[in-house]
């Protein structure tokens, strides 16, 4: 499993216009694979993606059954506004939590489409305003109309920071709400959530509701802004559902296709029925197949994997989002092969190099130390393919793979002669001493130990640091590391599939970078041409040509020597022969629950 981390980045509020993907958050993976919900890698028609499963996937779907899903370890909590991307919150939002935007289907699954909205959103001002319009005839469960104040209450739980200790944070980046220093040095905005009378007029001027369109005011331009809305955080919150003590976390009031059928169970599940108030006529996005969900909790990953191998009793119809061994995929059985499928998780591991270190601040070794490293190696120490397929970009996730130009002459198992040449053409005294900082595993000890192979020959000296996981972001983020290390390992997912959510928040030190420390930008990477081109991508209203000027950010950025990729990582799942139209979604990561069913 993977952990998340996120640093508020530090400056004024004028130099946070990429600030959203600043606190999207580092994926760190002990064994370079990912359980994120950005799973942006690849397009949904990518064969490389194995998107659909070739397990029923030719029985036309069609309603009715009990889905069963198995869940390793426990749900943390229902709440949308505490949910971060992942797993639960894809399965949230495909079952219960509709948001004003969501991601499509099918080969669609990468474009973010109307949900509760009309439409996806109309920007004015240059993209500093957007409006919505939510659809007629939404209810609640209960019978209740989704209202624009529903909407505006669920953002509103974001800025309580009493409450609101998990989940994303990008309504109070991005919204034009007045701000002050706290006590610990942080600009924060004054509006502190539904209970601040004092400050609520800030609130309804950057989040404003006319009937059934909701207008939201940004303190600058965001032009990705329909795919930020799609994030659980500004799903829609029914005021009296609030409760004051501590059992919010499970309670479920639903906007879409299922409701709980009884109070969730921590550690051990709850089954998800027909929501009869939800009305498939305003919904474009799911098909809501099975007439039952039955999630079962508290279990160990080795249970699921055994139960979906074995499929007893009713684990014919289960699907889970725990990762199987990829030794899976060279076992004999076509019925076994059939129920498995193998989708980018939208995580890149990559590396990135210490622009302030006395070996790293010369180019000739950066382009050196990019030449010699061998990402096929990298790729096989991790566990093979199962493990992902190497990557030049870290864009991969991002964008589909397809897209992403290798370096002319590059090699896949890298070039040490060709390295070596550029590190006596530049004069470089070899053997070059460079320091490796990792996180500590026992793939990771093995993937380092033949990246360090490729690089020696190359002529360099490596000394490789192994540090325990739940230590390594605290370790790199040190205002010391800059001094200790030349090389960190990273490993990333976006939010979204934009590089928005890539560059900005890893290599925009104006966000990054303060007397603390270099945040995520943990190479200390600052280059003007690159920073010139967040601005104009962000800057840039046009899709088509604002991903034109990321990838010319992108080229800069690695041409710089930045960073080097090493692969986008893959995940192995497994599910019961029971399951028709099985999808792992692009941006989700997992099994789409809003198109799957079963036999």
């Amino acid at each position: 499993m993977t952990s998340r981390r996120s640093r508020t980045p530090g400056g004024s509020w004028a130099s946070r216009r990429a600030a959203l993907a600043g606190v999207a958050a580092v994926v760190l993976s002990t064994a370079a694979t990912g359980c994120t919900a950005a799973g942006e890698a690849g397009s949904a028609t990518d064969v490389a993606h194995s998107s659909a499963s070739t397990a029923g996937s030719d029985a036309a779907p069609g309603p009715g059954g009990t889905l069963k899903v198995l869940v390793a370890g426990d749900v943390a909590t229902w709440d949308p506004q505490l949910m971060y991307v992942g797993p639960e919150a894809f399965f949230a939002q495909r079952v219960f939590a509709r948001g004003l935007t969501a991601y499509g289907t099918g080969e669609h699954q990468r474009d973010v489409v109307p949900d509760l909205a009309t439409d996806t959103g109309t920007p004015k001002d240059g993209a500093r305003t957007w409006t919505f319009t939510l659809r007629e005839g939404l209810k609640w469960q209960d019978g209740s109309p989704i209202t624009c104040e529903d909407v505006r209450h669920g953002i509103a739980r974001t800025f309580d920071r009493r409450t609101h200790v998990g989940g994303t944070n990008y309504a109070s980046f991005l919204l034009d709400i007045p701000t002050r220093v706290t006590a610990e040095g942080l600009e924060k905005p004054v509006y502190q959530g539904p209970g601040d009378k004092d400050h609520q007029k800030d609130f309804d001027q950057a989040v404003a509701c006319s009937g059934r369109t909701i207008t939201f005011h940004l303190r600058d331009a965001e032009p990705d802004f329909p795919q930020v809305v799609a994030l659980p955080e500004f799903a829609p919150r029914k005021a009296s559902s609030d409760r004051k003590d501590d059992k919010t976390s499970y309670d479920v009031m639903s906007s879409g296709p299922y409701r709980l059928e009884q109070p969730w169970k921590p550690g051990e599940g709850g089954t998800f029925v027909r929501n009869t108030n939800w009305d498939p006529r305003t919904d474009p996005v799911r098909e809501a197949y099975p007439d039952r969900i039955e999630v079962t909790a508290g279990l160990g990953e080795s249970t699921v994997i055994q139960r979906l191998l074995n499929q007893s009793d009713d684990d014919t119809n289960a699907v889970s989002w725990v990762q199987a061994s990829p030794t899976l995929r060279n076992q004999a059985g076509t019925d076994l092969q059939a129920r498995l499928t193998f989708p980018y998780t939208g995580s890149v591991d990559y590396l990135a190099l210490n622009m302030r270190s006395k070996v790293m601040s010369n180019p000739a070794v950066r382009k050196a130390f990019s030449l010699a490293t061998n990402r096929a190696t990298y790729v096989t120490a991790n566990g093979g393919e199962g493990a992902g397929t190497p990557t030049w970009s870290i864009l991969s996730p991002a964008v589909d793979p397809s897209t992403v130009e290798v370096p002319s002459g590059a090699k896949v198992d890298g070039d040490p002669e060709q390295a070596r040449r550029v590190l006596d053409q530049a004069g470089v005294k070899t053997p070059v001493k460079v320091r490796v900082v990792y996180a500590r595993s026992v793939l990771g000890d093995k993937a380092y130990a033949s990246l360090a192979a490729g690089w020696e020959r190359a002529g360099f000296d490596v000394q490789l640091t192994g540090v325990p996981p739940e230590e390594y972001y605290e370790t790199i983020e040190r205002k010391t590391s800059g001094s200790s290390f030349d090389v960190f390992r990273g490993v990333w997912t976006p939010d979204w599939p934009s590089a928005s959510g890539v560059l900005p928040a890893l290599f925009d030190s104006r966000i990054n970078i303060d007397s603390t420390g270099p945040g995520q930008d943990v190479g200390y990477f600052d280059d003007k041409t690159v920073n010139g081109l967040i601005d104009k991508a962000g800057g840039t209203a046009d899709p088509a040509q604002r991903e034109k000027v990321w990838l010319q950010a992108d080229t800069a950025l690695r041409d710089a020597g930045g960073y080097v990729a090493l692969s986008a990582t893959k995940a192995l799942y497994l599910h019961g022969a029971g399951v028709v139209h099985y999808e792992d979604h692009a941006v989700g990561g997992i099994v789409d629950l809003a198109t799957v069913a079963v036999r």
